[in-house]
């Protein structure tokens, strides 16, 4: 009578797969949310010159009496907050006077605020305990722009 043998991989064989695997595992997992948190930081920094720069031209094309009675969904797509992280920005949101924030996991990395006669505040977030918040104010478009006042209109500008 034949014996018949079956092929299969041994449990010392399955268990140095099972190691390698935990092994890439522990080494990739940190690689991918480093990457995860370098995306975030990148979007917040252009969402924040992408808001300026359509606060900007909304106003020099549009002018004080539109700026004042207009609301933010007539300005840009970008997603903003209404000052806090809680209230999302909406169609109803006026854009002056108004203090706009974007987010990162419910902590304020950037604050726009708009005042009437055209004037934009851009300031960072206060008290910031988010890695990512932390690591937006240090990428150099950021810091040339943040903690500053911007005069979009008045007798200077010409339309």
């Amino acid at each position: 009578m034949k014996t018949i043998h079956k092929k299969a991989f041994t449990m010392i064989e399955l268990i140095f797969v099972i190691v390698i695997i935990g092994i890439l595992a522990a080494v990739a997992i940190p690689k991918l949310a480093a990457t995860r948190d370098d995306a975030e930081i990148s979007k917040i920094v252009a969402n924040a010159k992408i808001f300026h720069q359509d606060l900007q031209n909304y106003y020099t094309s549009q002018g004080n009496s539109q700026w004042i009675s207009d609301n933010i969904s007539n300005v840009t797509s970008i997603a903003l907050h209404d000052g806090d992280c809680s209230t999302p920005a909406t169609s109803i949101s006026n854009i002056s006077p108004n203090t706009f924030v974007l987010c990162s996991d419910n902590v304020i990395c950037l604050t726009f605020a708009t005042q009437n006669d055209g004037n934009l505040t851009i300031a960072d977030g206060s008290g910031s305990t988010s890695i990512i918040c932390e690591a937006v104010k240090t990428v150099p478009a950021i810091v040339s722009m943040s903690n500053k006042s911007y005069i979009l209109g008045g007798e200077t500008v010409q339309r």
